[in-house]
């Protein structure tokens, strides 16, 4: 039955005075120039990555000397070693700058003209260079076209010596912005429920005065807003009251001594830390003395020594926080200097989430002290503040009342 039915098929088609014939060479032809179609879009878009592949391997293969110089120096992720590496990379045509942003950006014009077409909706590519401490880099490949960015990202690392790209991932931005600041903002869609690294990215294109960058590299972004109010909060030297000093204890700590302060922070642990520790890392860097420190502690005279409770699960700090800016400064009559600080909030894809003045006192030892700090604008738009409190002691309880402290 199925033989009768194709051969009555094939004999109209003949009899049909050879339209069919006709119409399956032209079917079969089509399809035919669709695969091949097809497979050239995918052999051209497969020789665009392995074009990028090959670029960023001999644009690493510039500085290995860089590199391998300072792997042997164990000096890496100075800011000396990733300026010398940026300025290689600059000189290959690319704009390129560090990771943290306290580098200026090479060729930051390119970037300037790339997003003021991309607003006008005109055609324009260009290639950012993000370089990581570790002296790979991810590299950013955007077109733009029609106001839509797409984006190729790639990742290269080091291994066993030798430069390899180790990630491609193709994305169109989901927003994307240029502020007057001069912060190139661009954000990949996640779904709800997405529990990866967020999708925002920052880029601070316009340069930044390098005295301002010096300041804030000496006296500002070494404490930062992790987990501490020290920028966020209003206080001076005759009231502390808005300072956590645990928070400062552990901050300071390791800014002064370069490691963790020595205490396990697991669950409910508390420690008795010696009144010479505890008051030598804080009057580091403060004017202050045992009585107001003990004012906002929990000082035991017996013992002398404080009552120290590291954070736990109950009281983490949420992840992906701002880092500060010096962005202007004035010298006081009284020697101290006033710093004008902003903060750059990569994840809410702003600049100026909060301004503040800080003050600090110069010594004749090259040290300095803080002196005060001044909160001037908080952006409104921002749903919740990074910060989060220590439990307070009724909630410590209540979490760790059955945990065996030290």
């Amino acid at each position: 039955m199925l033989y009768q039915k194709i051969r009555r098929f094939w004999s109209n088609i003949f009899l049909n005075k050879g339209k069919g014939i006709m119409l399956l060479f032209s079917a079969i032809l089509m399809l035919c120039i669709g695969c091949q179609e097809n497979t050239d879009e995918e052999a051209e878009e497969d020789k665009t990555e392995q074009q990028i592949y090959r670029e960023s391997e001999n644009l690493a293969e510039g500085y290995r000397e860089i590199y391998e110089a300072a792997v042997e120096q164990e000096n890496l992720d100075m800011l000396e070693v990733q300026q010398a590496i940026i300025d290689s990379i600059g000189s290959s045509g690319y704009a390129a700058v560090d990771r943290d942003d306290q580098i200026n950006m090479v060729n930051y014009e390119q970037v300037e003209d790339f997003c003021k077409n991309a607003d006008e909706g005109q055609e324009d590519s260009v290639t950012i260079i993000f370089l990581l401490k570790d002296g790979g880099f991810v590299r950013y490949d955007m077109e733009t076209e029609n106001e839509k960015i797409d984006v190729a990202s790639s990742t290269l690392r080091w291994e066993e010596g030798r430069p390899q790209v180790c990630y491609y991932h193709e994305f169109t931005a989901y927003s994307w912005k240029y502020t007057e600041k001069g912060y190139f903002f661009i954000e990949e869609y996640h779904p709800p429920g997405y529990d990866g690294a967020p999708g925002e990215l920052a880029f601070r294109v316009k340069p930044l005065d390098q005295t301002c960058r010096e300041l804030n590299s000496e006296y500002v972004y070494p404490a930062g807003y992790e987990r501490n109010k020290l920028l966020i909060a209003d206080w001076d030297e005759q009231d502390y009251t808005e300072l956590d000093f645990y928070d400062l204890y552990e901050r300071l700590y390791y800014i002064k001594y370069g490691t963790y302060v020595p205490y396990e922070p697991h669950e409910g642990a508390e420690y008795e830390v010696p009144e010479q520790e505890f008051e030598g890392v804080l009057q580091s860097y403060f004017q202050i003395g045992r009585e107001q420190i003990a004012a906002n502690t929990v000082y035991e005279t017996d013992k002398r020594a404080y009552r120290y409770r590291p954070r736990g699960f109950k009281d983490a700090e949420l992840p992906y926080g701002p880092y500060p800016e010096v962005v202007a400064y004035e010298k006081q009559e009284d020697g101290t200097l006033r710093l004008f600080i902003e903060a750059v909030w990569e994840r809410k894809m702003t600049d100026q989430a909060v301004k503040s003045e800080l003050v600090v006192r110069l010594l004749e030892d090259g040290s300095f002290q803080y002196v005060s700090n001044q909160v001037t604008d908080w952006d409104d738009n921002l749903e919740f503040s990074w910060y989060t409190p220590r439990l307070t002691d009724e909630e410590w309880m209540h979490y760790y009342e059955n945990i065996q402290t030290k």
